[in-house]
């Protein structure tokens, strides 16, 4: 049942194009209210994320609903996926660069393909690769993070990762809530990677991530660029994004095959 959660909210997520949901913004405020309570960090972070999480285990545990299970694996799972139309997006982005829009090429780079737009500014000659790191990221963020906590806990893994990535997202986030975000990562990332060189040039990647992988205060945005990078070798600026992009399908493939092969074998 939670392989076909996976395979039917990855399905729907590729399906959908610029697709918005208001849940982000009420967990968002929820937060913000929680944190003007001046409760301090680590009772905040309870109650975001850990209360909540503990309620769908629960309710779930109690209800001992297959269908129940299903329907709120799937939900959870699509908010934390959200769309998966990055190849569109990209498209669009390349399109507009090409078109000399630069400030187009910009802002949408940084609302759809995970830009960090205090980095780089529009025209920036490494804009591309500010773009290869971020739709790395996004995938880590919303599929390979997702996947690995809902097949070790369920819909309550997924809710729990899935708040404390919203909660990273605002501004105003703590120091506590990105190491507890940097915890939560810390294995899904270096699976990635790992999954990154078993789809790219094996032999040079895996020798980075040897290097890298071991050390816990490594940034994830760092430590998943430079696996890719070596992942990918030697490519051409003008296919730069293209080859990332169908890197990280044939790694998110690999992981969907690895959840059926879990699930054939009975694991």
């Amino acid at each position: 049942m939670d392989f076909l959660s996976v395979i039917l909210a990855y399905v729907v997520s590729i399906s959908l194009s610029g697709h918005s949901e208001p849940a982000t913004a009420w967990v968002l405020r929820w937060r913000t209210y929680l944190v003007g309570r001046n409760w301090g960090a680590k009772s905040t972070m309870i109650l975001y994320a850990l209360l909540p999480a503990l309620l769908i285990a629960g309710l779930l545990w109690w209800v001992d609903n297959l269908v129940l299970n299903f329907v709120v694996s799937v939900t959870l799972l699509l908010l934390a996926f959200k769309s998966g139309d990055q190849p569109e997006k990209l498209a669009q982005y390349q399109e507009r660069a090409t078109q000399g829009d630069q400030q187009g090429a910009w802002q949408l780079a940084v609302d759809e393909l995970g830009l960090v737009g205090q980095i780089y500014e529009p025209g920036d000659q490494a804009l591309d690769e500010g773009v290869q790191a971020g739709m790395s990221y996004l995938y880590l963020e919303r599929f390979f993070v997702s996947v690995f906590w809902f097949m070790a806990f369920g819909a309550p893994g997924v809710l729990l990762v899935w708040l404390m990535s919203t909660a990273a997202q605002d501004e105003h986030a703590d120091a506590f809530c990105h190491r507890v975000k940097q915890a939560l990562y810390w294995i899904p990332v270096r699976l990635m990677a790992f999954t990154l060189a078993l789809m790219g040039n094996f032999s040079l990647c895996f020798q980075v991530w040897l290097e890298q992988a071991r050390d816990f205060d490594r940034d994830d945005r760092v430590l998943l660029l430079t696996c890719l990078k070596s992942a990918l070798g030697s490519v051409s600026d003008d296919t730069m994004l293209a080859e990332t992009l169908a890197l990280l399908k044939r790694a998110q493939l690999a992981w969907l095959v690895g959840l059926g092969l879990l699930l054939i074998f009975g694991f």
